[in-house]
């Protein structure tokens, strides 16, 4: 079996303790705000770039890495994790996966994303029925996260 590796990056983006996801229009269910980098992005700024395309916001996206103050080379934004998702029989996303703070919940999706988006606190992703358990698990994890550090 020969599989299809894409990278991508997923921005679980956190304000006044919410999640902000959104329906999914090929999956009609609820994920973070991500999509597929460009061969010309890093990882972080795939993560920038989507957020602001999907939902209109910018971001400060959740660093706890300290900076080495390096000359020669650049220190990239580690992800929070970073997944291996089947997305179907011979397709795999390698996920970058951030945790991101938004100064403002007033949302603005460009032209073609999905206008479908929520804030959801964490009793709300916890029992929302119509959103995955790797996601849960994520955004119940970034709320937690964001909340410890502010």
């Amino acid at each position: 079996m020969n599989l299809n590796r894409t990278l991508t990056a997923t921005v679980y983006v956190v304000h006044d303790n919410k999640v902000l996801l959104h329906m999914h229009k090929k999956h009609q269910s609820l994920f973070p705000v991500g999509g597929h980098m460009h061969c010309d992005e890093l990882p972080h700024e795939t993560a920038i770039r989507e957020v602001y395309e999907e939902s209109g916001l910018k971001v400060n996206l959740f660093n706890e890495q300290q900076d080495l103050g390096m000359t020669r080379v650049r220190q990239l934004n580690n992800p929070q994790y970073t997944l291996l998702e089947n997305i179907g029989k011979e397709m795999e996303n390698i996920d970058f996966i951030y945790f991101a703070t938004a100064c403002s919940n007033k949302l603005n999706p460009q032209k073609g994303e999905s206008q479908d988006l929520y804030w959801l606190s964490k009793d709300e992703v916890i029992n929302n029925i119509n959103i995955k358990e790797h996601i849960r698990i994520m955004a119940v994890e970034a709320l937690n996260t964001i909340s410890s550090k502010t």
